[in-house]
């Protein structure tokens, strides 16, 4: 799984970034279908989602933001979605990868992935968080780089018996 993560997550996904001066001006480079990523606490995390247009997301989140009781699949305003953060990225996926499993899906596909998941509550951090959702819509893969990385780490810094 590691090197599934790393091919995709690693080489495959380029992020442009479009910085708070270029918001909202970069509305016009957004397409819905577009996976879009922003840092969050002075990046120690960064929060994913769908644009699915006419300025909404589509993401995993509680009512108050990120965290909370109530996560769920659910719509939101791409500024509340960009808010707390100095601006978003667009991830951009190769048309094709050597991975099973992996299809780019078209723009279209990925809203309509989006949107077939709203109301789901099955948010998990490790296994089924807005990172593996959005990556998801727009490839197959329910993959977190993130997930991964925090892993490895914690692997590398256990001793061994």
């Amino acid at each position: 799984m590691d090197d599934i993560c790393d091919a995709l997550l690693g080489y495959a996904l380029k992020r442009v970034v479009l910085g708070a001066h270029d918001y909202p001006e970069s509305h016009k480079r957004l397409y819905p279908g577009d996976v879009l990523s922003v840092s969050r606490w002075g990046n120690l995390y960064e929060h994913f989602a769908v644009y699915i247009g006419k300025g909404l997301v589509v993401h995993y989140a509680s009512d108050d933001g990120d965290w909370g009781g109530d996560v769920r699949v659910r719509k939101a305003a791409l500024d509340d979605f960009v808010a707390d953060s100095d601006g978003y990225r667009i991830c951009r996926f190769p048309k094709s990868m050597p991975i099973a499993g992996y299809h780019l899906y078209s723009h279209n596909e990925t809203v309509e992935r989006a949107l077939s998941r709203l109301g789901e509550t099955d948010y998990s951090l490790f296994s089924n968080n807005c990172e593996h959702f959005a990556i998801w819509c727009r490839t197959g893969l329910s993959l977190s780089k993130q997930v991964e990385e925090f892993l490895r780490e914690i692997v590398r810094d256990t001793p061994l018996a």
